[in-house]
């Protein structure tokens, strides 16, 4: 074969694979591996000529904090001196008291809650007779003459725990969402923010029956509880 039919054939050669490359993607290469650490790589492109072979998958996240395990729950956050004012709080027995309110704070099925409600109306009796006058404590039933007249509002307490209204326009009754649920009005967020005195409205609350904080403990709220920029309180002494 002379020089001058070498470099046709050639050519011709040059020119099928060309054509060829257009038609079927010629030769796929196949994608990259995806990276690993953080968020993966995204895999590599497939090869040129036709329809390239998909990338590689991305790598698996490397250096993510993971949760911690948690242990025995200790404390609930429900409403604040609830456990303190209704629950083994004339108790003669420290030991018994402090079980009872560890066991209260530790207590994280509320489906059992409502067995406190025979310990809670019976100190709810007596509480209702600070203010010298008995039977006017919040859902005290006028008709009965026993523990069990502090029945309903033994239950709401048994359910210790924070309710907030994300409706409401404004912040300013503690209890408010409970409040509302037995019949007194209103459209407040309730929850408890800093400003709140929770424990004077719980105790005129006990005492009285009202969520005006008339009975109280003299203690006022600071005004640096009132702030609006994080985190909200003073410095420490």
């Amino acid at each position: 074969m002379n020089l001058r039919t070498l470099l046709l054939a050639t050519t011709a050669a040059l020119t099928l694979a060309a054509v060829s490359g257009c038609d079927d993607g010629g030769t796929t290469s196949t994608g990259g591996t995806g990276g690993t650490g953080g968020t993966g790589a995204a895999g590599g492109s497939g090869g040129s000529g036709g329809v390239g072979a998909t990338g590689g998958t991305g790598g698996t996240g490397g250096g993510m904090a993971m949760m911690p395990t948690l242990g025995a729950q200790i404390d609930r956050m429900g409403r604040p001196a609830i456990n303190t004012a209704a629950n083994q709080t004339f108790n003669s027995n420290p030991e018994q008291a402090d079980q009872g309110k560890d066991g209260w704070n530790a207590n994280a099925d509320p489906s059992t809650w409502g067995t406190y409600i025979e310990e809670i109306q019976t100190n709810l009796a007596i509480l209702d007779g600070i203010d010298a006058a008995c039977g006017n404590q919040l859902l005290a039933d006028p008709a009965k003459n026993d523990p069990s007249r502090y029945a309903t509002l033994a239950t709401v307490l048994s359910d210790d725990r924070l309710y907030v209204n994300l409706e409401g326009p404004a912040c300013t009754t503690y209890l408010g969402v409970e409040a509302n649920a037995v019949g007194v009005m209103n459209n407040d967020c309730g929850g408890r923010t800093l400003a709140y005195d929770v424990i004077d409205v719980s105790y005129t609350l006990l005492a009285t029956g009202a969520l005006d904080g008339s009975v109280g403990d003299t203690i006022g709220i600071s005004d640096a509880a009132k702030g609006e920029v994080f985190p909200f309180l003073a410095d420490p002494y």
